[in-house]
């Protein structure tokens, strides 16, 4: 099925990565007193080989600057650094692409991509919430989708029922795209995950685990 995925398969050989991917989402409300650029480094450092930077409440200019040097810390570590919803922002700082929320539309963003000559290296993704939206993305030409939530958010108040191993099954066999795991992923879940073959796990509640981990580290030095 990978094989028939030339974006996201090229990136994949070029960088050396295997599935299952750990897919880290950002959220600095939770480490209010790390500056945004410490704690980009911090995420970084983490073992997510895609990271997605969701940060649009920070001061636009110094949000510019995070993406900037997230796209260089990306090259520098060989993982995947996308932008959530900036998607000219995203391009110009030459990073490895965007993800756009459920509501936004994927044709504008593929027209843009086009323009600036990254169609073979730039990742659009876009957030699901059910198989039907999933199937809908990869027709309008998503390179991948997060589908979630499969169990219930970790992160934040439960506002749906989760989707279950199920949909993810079906999605995951449905779509030539590949497909993630979002919502309530945890360690004693992954082998239930792994079963599906969705291409990785999606997270805001892991990555933080792990950012917490290494500020521990840092405190015991």
């Amino acid at each position: 099925m990978f094989g028939k995925l030339p974006i996201f398969a090229a990136i994949l050989e070029k960088l050396d990565l295997d599935p299952p991917l750990f897919y880290g989402i950002s959220d600095r409300h939770y480490f209010p007193d790390l500056e945004p650029l410490s704690y980009l480094e911090l995420l970084f450092q983490t073992p997510a080989q895609m990271l997605q930077w969701r940060e649009e409440e920070i001061n636009p200019e110094l949000n510019r600057y995070a993406i900037e040097m997230g796209a260089e810390l990306a090259r520098h570590t060989g993982k995947l650094f996308l932008v959530n919803s900036l998607a000219q922002a995203a391009l110009e700082a030459g990073c490895s692409g965007v993800h756009l929320k459920s509501n936004q539309q994927i044709s504008p963003v593929l027209g843009m991509r086009e323009k600036c000559g990254r169609d073979s290296d730039f990742l659009v993704g876009k957030s699901a919430h059910t198989v039907k939206e999933a199937v809908e993305a990869e027709r309008d030409g998503a390179d991948y989708v997060l589908l979630g939530p499969i169990f219930d958010p970790l992160s934040k108040q439960k506002q749906s029922e989760p989707l279950g191993l199920s949909a993810l099954r079906e999605a995951a066999q449905m779509l030539y795209i590949p497909v993630f795991a979002l919502g309530g992923v945890e360690e004693h879940t992954l082998a239930d995950l792994n079963r599906t073959n969705a291409m990785g796990f999606a997270g805001i509640t892991w990555l933080r685990r792990e950012v917490e981990k290494l500020l521990g580290k840092q405190t015991a030095s």
